[in-house]
């Protein structure tokens, strides 16, 4: 399909033209030129509605079409939300204990997602379901789910394998996840290297929270990245 148009609304059989820069007016997409590569088109500015409508204008041979639009819910809050970009402070990274000796440190700082380095994750002292990290955002945030991931220490891959999520507004009162009234155990890594996503549905209120390993592989060893938005967002 050499060149299209398209169109959008909010209700169906209710159609907009297509704006470009502003301007209500029809406005022309160049499309693929062969039958196997991909060209991308962008909207700007953006269009809001829920359908959307491409009308083909002229092709080759035949009208023949596979497609992807990209955008996002309106309503969408499942931002990082600072671990790996470091808006979240080292300060605001604390832990039960962290390993510490004379060759290495995993303090709980470097748990941050994607983090590199000879020590790129947060360590406890000691192996253990006592032991947690903590992430004090600066304010209620509106929290949806976590991105946590392993790491490796020479020859040694360590990763949680599952572990538990707790939530707290003052970061004294806690209040745990729970799943059928026990507490909600979220499966983690399987690997040192690969991130692995949980959502978490409801979400969690927050402007702290604490990550408790449950089970690990070799030794407990987090990298991760909180997924969320503020409470402030319009819509939420």
């Amino acid at each position: 399909m050499y060149i299209y148009r398209a169109l959008y609304g909010s209700i169906e059989y209710e159609w907009a033209r297509d704006c470009h820069r502003g301007e209500a007016k029809r406005f022309v997409f160049l499309g693929n030129v062969d039958a196997a590569g991909v060209k991308d088109n962008p909207f700007n500015p953006p269009i809001v509605g829920r359908y959307i409508r491409l009308h083909p204008t002229y092709y080759n041979i035949r009208t023949m079409l596979r497609m992807e639009l990209i955008g996002c819910d309106l309503n969408s809050c499942s931002m990082p939300l600072g671990m790996e970009s470091k808006v979240i402070s080292n300060q605001q990274i604390t832990a039960s204990s962290y390993s510490d000796n004379i060759f290495t440190t995993w303090t709980p700082s470097q748990a941050r997602l994607n983090l590199q380095g000879r020590t790129n994750a947060w360590r406890p002292k000691a192996n253990g379901q006592k032991e947690w990290l903590q992430v004090n955002f600066g304010k209620t945030m509106r929290v949806t789910g976590i991105i946590t991931q392993g790491a490796k220490a020479v020859f040694t891959n360590m990763y949680v394998k599952e572990f538990a999520v707790s939530s707290s507004l003052d970061g004294i009162h806690w209040t745990p996840v729970v799943q059928g009234g026990d507490e909600k155990i979220f499966h983690g890594n399987q690997d040192h290297v690969s991130p692995v996503v949980n959502a978490f549905d409801p979400p969690l209120f927050g402007q702290y929270m604490r990550i408790h390993p449950r089970r690990w592989q070799n030794h407990i060893a987090l990298r991760m990245e909180f997924l969320g938005c503020d409470t402030q967002q319009k819509g939420l």
